[in-house]
């Protein structure tokens, strides 16, 4: 069970938000600060995409961004909602670390690398549905709603399906919205336990034992300098039966931390091309960051 005091700084959170003019389902309203400059030959990347590339600099709010409205959007978080649910399982004590490993149940799933038991490292790494769905029916929605308002995460709206949420569009996010969200958690202000945070990082670092199992995925991450603390999770939504337009949606989100200095990013890209999901915004966002010295 979660200490009192834990459980105290849950409930307090989104009251205390609330007080300060956060309500649920409203965009954050958090000016950025100076005027975003926009990253080199960006609308190069974008060809052919709707997409959205935003990075603040923590410590001095410097912001690089391309995408204009697009970057307000708001879509599911599809597999990037993994990080808040990797907070939220850590902090609540569903799980314990990141070497916490859930049994697979046998049922045989598109995706190979998922069909056998996980940590929550290796569940973070192949972004393993099913492992994230057991945290879920062991939060439940009343948590779940408490943590994403304290968060500020999009329109924090975990109704219906407690297993299914955020890949079905009820829970939505812009990329402006992730990017807070992630220098929140980078800078240490979100109301979960300092060993929630340190675990969550850890999982989402592309560095070590990660290497091996997202080099499919993310080919570049062997071009990654060893000078570069380099962390990130893709997330796609390819939706099943009609489509509408743009209804194909990619994102890769994270942190890169480079001589004493951080930043964290959001990339979201939009099309009716199904190959053009979580792999390719992470492609865009290396090209970026290759492209700003960065990496």
């Amino acid at each position: 069970m979660r200490p009192l005091a834990a459980a105290a700084r849950l409930l307090a959170a989104p009251l205390l938000l609330l007080a300060a003019g956060c309500t649920q389902g409203a965009a954050a309203t958090i000016p950025d600060p100076g005027v975003p400059r926009t990253p080199k030959a960006a609308a190069s990347r974008f060809s052919g995409l709707v997409g959205c590339f935003t990075m603040v600099e923590l410590g001095t709010g410097a912001t690089v961004e391309y995408g204009g409205d697009e970057c307000d959007v708001r879509t599911t978080p599809a597999s990037t909602f993994k990080i808040p649910n990797a907070l939220i399982a850590v902090d609540t004590g569903v799980v314990q670390d990141e070497t916490t490993v859930f049994r697979w149940d046998g049922k045989e799933r598109w995706r190979a690398t998922w069909n056998r038991d996980h940590s929550l490292a290796t569940a973070m790494w192949h972004s393993t549905v099913w492992y994230f769905q057991r945290i879920a029916e062991q939060v439940g929605e009343p948590r779940y709603r408490a943590y994403l308002s304290a968060f500020r995460y999009g329109n924090a709206d975990p109704s219906g399906d407690v297993t299914m949420f955020w890949l079905n569009d009820t829970l939505t996010i812009s990329p402006r919205e992730e990017r807070r969200f992630l220098a929140a958690l980078y800078e240490n202000k979100l109301p979960v336990s300092p060993r929630a945070t340190t675990v969550v990082k850890k999982t989402l670092e592309l560095r070590g034992d990660a290497v091996e199992h997202v080099r499919d995925r993310l080919p570049f991450i062997d071009q990654i300098p060893a000078s570069v603390v380099f962390s990130g999770k893709t997330g796609s939504a390819v939706p099943e039966g009609q489509r509408g337009p743009l209804s194909m949606v990619g994102w890769f989100v994270g942190a890169l931390e480079k001589e004493g200095r951080t930043w964290v990013f959001a990339c979201r890209i939009r099309s009716n091309d199904e190959t053009k999901i979580g792999p390719e915004a992470a492609k865009i966002t290396y090209d970026i960051l290759k492209g700003e010295g960065m990496l």
